[in-house]
């Protein structure tokens, strides 16, 4: 399986519940049809020990292959949920990374 990994920054001026509420019921139906997407996990944090969390949110999407995410991220469902993302994020805070999956217990 072949990852990408977000870390979430919620928009300026949301409470976490609308980030939530917005992030779960409005968006993932975009990101859900992008072609390929065999995971798409998100979690939302729920508590954080400290000042300011650093992030608001992880969530990852996953395709079978690298191949098949150069195909998705050339989609117009990708570019549609892309589009989306300012209205419950921060874009300019919002990082995005591949990575490789290693089950150490599951």
């Amino acid at each position: 399986m072949f990852y990408v990994v977000f870390l979430v920054k919620k928009k300026e001026g949301m409470s976490q519940e609308e980030f939530v509420r917005y992030w779960i019921g409005e968006h993932t139906p975009f990101t859900a049809k992008v072609p390929g997407l065999r995971e798409y996990h998100c979690y939302p944090m729920i508590g954080f020990d400290g000042a300011t969390p650093p992030v608001d949110a992880i969530a990852y999407i996953g395709f079978d292959d690298e191949a098949a995410w150069r195909v998705a991220e050339k989609s117009p469902e990708l570019a549609e949920s892309l589009a989306d993302a300012p209205n419950f994020q921060d874009v300019s805070r919002t990082f995005a990374f591949c990575a490789e999956k290693h089950v150490i217990v599951g």
